[in-house]
């Protein structure tokens, strides 16, 4: 009996680590889905503000919802 209360612990702390990457990796997605909503949002002359073409921006936009490099 005791051995089992003894595991008892360390589930639930990993449990606890997994809840907690996945509420990491679910933040990053809704980060880079608001980036890309925001960066396909903005009009021409905004864009040129930033220095980024209508296509310059297509490309970021797609990048920012596939690469994890964009967090």
């Amino acid at each position: 009996m005791r051995d089992k209360a003894e595991a008892l612990p360390p589930l639930s702390s990993g449990l606890r680590s997994l809840v907690a990457g996945a509420l990491i990796v679910a933040r990053a997605v809704g980060r880079r889905r608001k980036m890309r909503q925001d960066l396909l949002a903005l009009n021409a002359e905004q864009l040129r503000d930033v220095g980024l073409s209508r296509d310059e921006a297509l490309r970021a936009a797609e990048r920012i919802q596939w690469r994890s490099d964009w967090t």
